[in-house]
């Protein structure tokens, strides 16, 4: 598969052996800034990119560029945060700039009954020199970088149709009829193909489309066609920015979908909070939309989720000076144990993202405008810890900066290179206590080894912190089993649980600054809900997925990745749904569904691998 227009942040969850995506230049260190600030590293990193090409008069729009949202006239692409929704004065204050906006959610159509988000969300292209007089605008709460949504990874009939014993539904006459079944992924591109060769219907409804490099969508609606045959179809592309993926389930709420399967990973949405992508889900789900999403592909690139307090100590012990940082890497965070770094080796031309949060309030929604007491660095080392490969260095103070650290870093040596992750706490303003920390690495092309052992506990897809209403699939290999009892867990299957979590935060939960105070009682909630199939048989037009794609012929093509679980469980919740009338709360649906579930040990296969009967 095609994977260089695809690297992002917000992804959708191809399995970790089939990623080939396209590479991008290492970070560029930011300057340290005396006080927080409404941009971050990588937005910096973009800006100096694009500033620098189009004063060279460097053409920009490659696939490279594109993945950090920037374009070939100086322009990147940029997510404006509000805490409330964007007027048309305020769009006003930004065209002046030389800004142009893309899109602003408060121009998405509402959803009748639903309670959904109403925060303030623009997607816009900045001119690179303009981000300090955008930031500086009051009612802009942070800038995120718009990088691109990636994707996961007839006579073919998925293996989840044995596997779930929906075959038995169905001879039963449970079909999916009265169902309408919606799915957000990259494209569908070639639908038609799949249409003629009789693996879809032809009346599947494609409300907005995108050019993406392969079918992902097209495979989803496959592997729903196949457990719930009559169930009726439609698709919205999540495009190019959080936005985008926001207004796809507006769009088909409004088609009047009775359920949505979605499978795109937002890494950047807030960890420890509800964000804008979950609490749409969760809105649509308590108003009667089931929701099945995936669970996410980190669970084999996630550290444990442990208190950040500072040890006074380098990296592994190491002891100064150091060099490329732009701080001084001497307060670093026990990551495992007593082990204070992940170990990584970057083969040549590996690209990897490393992204850290930790449990004070985010600076978009829900908690627009609110910000850190922790000041926490990221960075990646060398073997010795005292050189810096890459950097993000965000102030954090008394409830203003953005609590997340991000960058992305290629390996251009040409020879296998060792590196550390590693977390600094370079102060604590005014926390009540030390936060809980999330830190995970997404490879955004192969050759991104971890050598020490990862925690798949927290390693759940942040828009998937789900509380009771939309759902969560993990991933079992049905290439390798069709046995419920016996199925094997995929290695990357994520798990939770999903933890709300908030530890200092300002009085009243107003914008900082401030003298912090304890936040309020943290929740947890199991996730995922259950597993459910992937490695199915798919036809694999666009091409895509794994194995020889695309093909007529039973196992040559498979669909690997969380991505598949979710439309897989949506097909048996489909089935499910008809059997009791058709009509049932999502909340219902779901205590069916997991009291049905084969029931497997370990967190990670949450109630169990779904069974339609």
């Amino acid at each position: 598969m095609k994977k260089s227009t695809y690297l992002v942040s917000s992804l959708l969850l191809i399995a970790p052996a089939l990623v080939t995506a396209a590479v991008v230049q290492p970070a560029v260190a930011a300057p340290v800034a005396a006080q927080p600030s409404k941009i971050p590293t990588l937005l910096r990193d973009s800006a100096a990119l694009a500033g620098a090409a189009a004063k060279a008069k460097v053409n920009t729009a490659s696939p490279e560029a594109r993945s950090l949202g920037i374009s070939g006239n100086g322009r990147i692409g940029v997510q404006v945060y509000a805490a409330a929704p964007v007027t048309a004065q305020q769009e006003a204050s930004l065209t002046s700039l030389g800004v142009s906006v893309l899109k602003n959610s408060a121009d998405f159509k509402a959803v009748p009954g639903a309670d959904l988000p109403t925060t303030g969300l623009l997607s816009t292209t900045v001119p690179y020199d303009k981000l300090d007089a955008v930031a500086s605008l009051g009612w802009v709460s942070a800038l995120r970088p718009s990088l691109r949504p990636a994707v996961d990874v007839g006579p073919i009939e998925a293996e989840s149709v044995q596997l779930h014993k929906a075959d038995l539904a169905q001879a039963r006459g449970l079909t999916g009829k009265g169902q309408k079944v919606g799915a957000i992924s990259g494209d569908v591109d070639h639908l038609a193909e799949s249409i003629a060769q009789g693996e879809l219907p032809a009346d599947v409804q494609v409300l907005r489309q995108a050019a993406y490099d392969d079918d992902e969508g097209t495979a989803m609606l496959e592997i729903i066609h196949d457990i719930a045959p009559d169930a009726k179809l439609a698709y919205a592309s999540t495009r190019d920015t959080t936005a985008e993926y926001v207004e796809a389930f507006h769009e088909l709420a409004n088609a009047g979908v009775t359920m949505i399967a979605e499978d795109i990973a937002l890494d950047d949405e807030p960890a420890f909070q509800q964000g804008i992508g979950a609490a749409t889900a969760e809105g649509l789900a308590a108003h009667g939309i089931w929701v099945s999403s995936s669970a996410g592909n980190l669970g084999g690139r996630h550290a444990p989720r442990v208190t950040a307090i500072g040890t006074g100590k380098g990296a592994d012990g190491a002891v100064g000076p150091f060099t490329g940082c732009p701080n001084a890497v001497d307060n670093v965070v026990k990551l495992r144990g007593d082990d204070t770094t992940y170990d990584l080796n970057l083969l040549p031309g590996a690209t990897v993202m490393p992204t850290l949060q930790w449990s004070e309030p985010r600076a978009v929604f829900p908690t627009a405008g609110q910000g850190g007491f922790t000041d926490l660095n990221l960075y990646l080392m060398d073997a010795t810890g005292t050189k810096c490969l890459a950097a993000s260095n965000a102030v954090q103070a008394d409830g203003v900066g953005d609590t997340i650290e991000q960058f992305i870093y290629e390996n251009t040596t040409g020879v296998a290179q060792p590196a550390k992750l590693v977390v600094d706490v370079q102060g604590t303003s005014s926390a009540k206590k030390a936060p809980v920390l999330d830190l995970r690495w997404r490879a955004l092309s192969a050759g991104v080894q971890t050598i020490d052992p990862p925690e798949r506990a927290g390693s759940m897809n942040p828009d998937s912190n789900y509380l009771g209403f939309a759902t969560s699939a993990g991933a079992v290999n049905a290439s390798t089993s069709v046995d419920p009892k016996t199925i094997a867990l995929e290695a990357f299957s994520a798990a939770g649980p999903t933890q709300i979590i908030t530890t200092t935060r300002c009085p009243g939960g107003k914008p900082g600054p401030c003298k912090g105070v304890s936040g309020p009682l943290s929740q947890s909630f199991p996730a995922p809900y259950w597993t459910a199939s992937d490695g199915v048989s798919v036809s694999g037009v666009g091409p895509f997925g794994s194995g020889t794609c695309p093909t007529a012929v039973e196992g040559q093509c498979r669909f690997f990745g969380t991505s598949a679980a979710a439309p897989s469980a949506a097909g048996v919740a489909a089935l499910t749904r008809q059997e009791f009338g058709g009509k049932i709360h999502p909340v219902v649906l779901n205590t069916i569904l997991a009291a049905r579930a084969v029931h497997r040990d370990g967190a990670a296969f949450g109630a169990g691998v779904l069974s339609a009967r």
